[in-house]
């Protein structure tokens, strides 16, 4: 996922990759992709034979911008809160201690757990705060899981088991954007920094954090430019990040969002033909190897249409996807779970009268 315009003065805007989302867009195509970012859930409600959709996590995160105070001085803040899965509503709000935004969140290893990155603009810090969700949803006081960050966290991914956190984050001066993995065990960091005009995201790890995977673009600068998947084990030295990564070979796509399946040999792939076409965005699974095709999933937008922001996040059992398909408005937003396995797709509008800006970013 590309940072949204706002979060960052150096990256460009969020990769444009699903059709502008309706209600009716959503549930008339399968939307699936990427992991990244959060799951929170308790138990999971008991599996109902045929249907797709049971087993899910009863809540995800998003971080929201909401605004306080009268329309002529309102102030904004970028806070965590916690939806339900089922009906899309509100069931907990978690706000960053002092003067600091959140930017990015998490699932930690189980689907009552999340970690989330809180941004201090004046410091140029950010630091890691983990917090856990009761059976309502209802989340608990934020606690450090690690030190300060120099340089503003803009993506996290956690692997299942919990052993990892990858995360990508934009420099402050001195410094430039870099991807790190934090192996949560021993607290020990490994950084891999990017060139000035590239690009890299879409983070994803397998599930016991051993590889990791992201979308590169050379020069986001450049419209024209191809985003390609790759993958890198993530005990590769610190250093230039293409250094010890693979390139996903074959797809002669643009890939606009990848996430890796939890034992780390395929990938899902949402892809056009050429970046900025008229193409339709298709989402398929690949081999990570080869790069063969396994199987075209579903097509994503028929091509030919305006196209807007999107984020993509798989839960915690790999089954299971949350799209978020753009910003209709204030106060409402529209995503879609997707069973995986059966390809089938389940709309799910977002409301929440104090969502100014929107969802961020989010996950399940």
């Amino acid at each position: 996922m590309r940072p949204a315009t706002g979060h960052t003065s150096s990256a460009r805007a969020t990769r444009r990759v699903l059709l502008a989302a309706t209600s009716a867009a959503i549930a008339a195509g399968v939307m699936a992709g990427t992991a990244s970012l959060a799951t929170a859930s308790t138990t999971k409600p008991a599996a109902s034979p045929g249907d797709p959709h049971s087993g899910v996590p009863p809540f995800f995160a998003g971080i929201v911008s909401q605004s306080s105070g009268s329309s002529a001085h309102a102030t904004f803040s970028d806070v965590v809160k916690i939806f339900s899965s089922a009906k899309g509503t509100p069931a907990g709000t978690v706000t960053a201690p002092g003067s600091q935004d959140f930017r990015a969140v998490s699932r930690l290893g189980n689907d009552q757990s999340f970690v989330a990155s809180a941004f201090n603009r004046k410091a140029c810090v950010s630091h890691l705060l983990k917090f856990s969700i009761d059976q309502a949803g209802q989340p608990s006081a934020v606690t450090p899981l690690s030190g300060p960050v120099r340089g503003e966290v803009e993506e996290l991914t956690a692997s299942a088991d919990g052993t990892a956190l990858a995360f990508r984050k934009s420099g402050c001066n001195p410094g430039g954007p870099q991807i790190g993995v934090i192996h949560l065990a021993t607290g020990r960091t490994t950084r891999w920094h990017t060139p000035a005009n590239a690009f890299a995201g879409g983070l994803s790890l397998t599930a016991d954090g051993s590889v990791l995977g992201f979308i590169f673009d050379a020069n986001f600068n450049d419209p024209n430019a191809t985003d390609q998947a790759w993958t890198m084990p993530t005990t590769a030295p610190a250093g230039p990040l293409l250094r010890g990564a693979h390139q996903v070979p074959g797809l002669g796509a643009n890939a606009d969002e990848a996430v890796l399946s939890p034992s780390g040999d395929q990938l899902w792939i949402e892809a056009q033909k050429t970046p900025n076409s008229q193409d339709p965005v298709t989402l398929s699974l690949v081999t990570t190897s080869t790069g063969a095709l396994v199987r075209q999933v579903t097509q994503l937008s028929p091509g030919g249409k305006d196209l807007t922001f999107v984020e993509l996040t798989l839960d915690n059992s790999g089954q299971h996807m949350l799209a978020y398909g753009g910003n209709p408005g204030p106060g409402h937003a529209d995503a879609a779970e997707i069973d995986l396995s059966s390809g089938q797709t389940r709309t799910l509008p977002i409301t929440n009268p104090v969502i100014d800006g929107g969802l961020t970013t989010f996950g399940w």
